[in-house]
């Protein structure tokens, strides 16, 4: 599985050029492995600003076939639990509930630009990796 975190969406959607054939070369590795691709709805929040510029996001999702995940209560214990491990305040809880939803389905790629905090929190889960999309 693919996760895109926020970085990932916007980059497909409004992006550079080079981080957007990164984040698209992704995915179409992901297809042709048929592989889901995947974000959280909590990404939702750092995307989406009700503005025009959403549309794009919205058609990135649709395009690419992206399954939105749940913060759930299962997912918010998982990223409490990942928070709490790598000793980090609620400010990086978006990027916890994303490494949870990964660990939780048994592990993914994370396409992020934000390396550094979700490394931190992979490494408290288990088959997570990190794609950096930064070109």
């Amino acid at each position: 599985m693919l996760i895109l975190d926020s970085e990932a969406i916007s980059a497909v959607a409004n992006g550079p050029a080079g981080r957007r054939d990164r984040v698209r070369a992704l995915v179409a590795e992901m297809r042709k492995r048929e592989l889901p691709i995947a974000t959280v709805a909590a990404v939702l929040a750092e995307v989406i600003r009700g503005r025009p510029r959403d549309a794009s996001v919205f058609a990135t999702l649709r395009r690419e076939r992206v399954e939105v995940y749940s913060v759930d209560t299962r997912v918010a214990v998982r990223a409490g639990q990942l928070l709490g491990s790598a000793r980090s305040g609620s400010e990086n809880a978006v990027d916890a509930f994303v490494v949870a939803v990964a660990d939780l389905e048994g592990g993914a790629v994370i396409a992020t630009t934000d390396t550094e905090d979700i490394e931190r929190f992979a490494s408290y889960a288990s088959y997570v990796g990190v794609a950096d999309i930064k070109a």
